[in-house]
């Protein structure tokens, strides 16, 4: 039944022994496959019948380490700076979220032992902050999202889709990326927003942080 198609999934990663790990399973045409919650440690074997036609996975949680306060990523330490607090759209630091976060890096040697590439087609993603930014175009595909761990899966699913088409944009250092809708899919206001934040950025402390959200 599977075979011959193509796939896009998103995670919302949970715990390991709770039913807190959303998932949602895009078709290539767009349509909602599967969504639902799972148990953290049954993803693998919920998402592994379409492994082998995935194009890309997207998944909310820390994949990789970091090295600074809190254990802090340099793109979370940028988006931990006034108006992204202010926003209510700043990240978690992974230093209050530590078996979350060695769960996350230890599906990531898994998901690579299967084949997929982090930055390439294994994505970090984080639905706050899009659910905030993006305008209605992005969420054009319908999917019936009911809890919260699944509607956030499903703007991963989204954002794998989107970038196999090449409309994602990265924000990172080599601690870990963050990948993000193109800019086109911005609000109005967040991409003047976003424009004024990054010109305005201390540019000694995130003098190694890199970004291709204004490249067309």
């Amino acid at each position: 039944m599977l075979k011959n198609k193509k796939f896009f999934i998103g995670i919302d990663l949970g715990g390991k022994e709770k039913k807190t790990t959303g998932v949602c399973i895009l078709g290539a045409e767009g349509y909602c496959q599967k969504c639902g919650d799972v148990f953290g440690k049954d993803i693998l074997k919920v998402i592994n019948p379409y492994l082998k036609n995935t194009e890309v996975i997207a998944i909310d949680a820390p994949l990789t380490k970091g090295r600074g306060k809190g254990k802090f990523r340099l793109y979370e330490k940028f988006l931990s700076t006034k108006i992204f607090r202010q926003e209510k759209v700043n990240p978690i630091p992974p230093a209050l979220m530590p078996k979350l976060a060695d769960f996350a890096q230890d599906l990531v040697k898994k998901l690579e032992w299967r084949g997929f590439v982090l930055d390439i087609n294994l994505i970090e993603v984080f639905p706050t902050l899009i659910e905030k930014i993006a305008d209605n175009d992005f969420f054009f595909i319908n999917c019936p999202g009911k809890t919260n761990h699944q509607k956030s899966a499903s703007i991963c699913a989204i954002l794998a889709f989107l970038h196999s088409k090449f409309k994602t944009r990265y924000l990172g250092y080599k601690d870990g990326f963050l990948f993000l809708p193109e800019i086109s899919f911005w609000k109005e206001n967040w991409r003047k927003k976003i424009y004024e934040i990054w010109k305005s950025r201390d540019r000694l402390k995130y003098r190694y942080l890199i970004t291709n959200v204004f490249y067309d």
